[in-house]
């Protein structure tokens, strides 16, 4: 796991594991709490202990102004 964003506005780490599955995504965790959005299309794959709409909203935020960095990594670390 790289941590490719860290305690980001609101706190928020941004997270990719290397050799993961498609699509592209990320994992978002807080206070151990994590929720995995889909890169391309920005929308909740799955979450665990869950993320209100408004914490939602600050992560789709947060990952698109982040958007192309992020799918530099994504694609670093699957080709490795």
């Amino acid at each position: 796991m790289v941590t490719v964003l860290y305690k980001q506005r609101h706190g928020y780490d941004v997270r990719i594991y290397p050799d993961d599955h498609d699509p592209p995504h990320v994992h978002v965790w807080k206070g151990g709490r994590q929720v995995k959005i889909d890169l391309e299309t920005m929308e909740v794959i799955s979450m665990s202990n869950n993320f209100n709409s408004r914490e939602i909203r600050q992560i789709v935020d947060l990952l698109r102004e982040h958007e192309s960095l992020l799918f530099e990594v994504w694609e670093r670390l699957q080709d490795s």
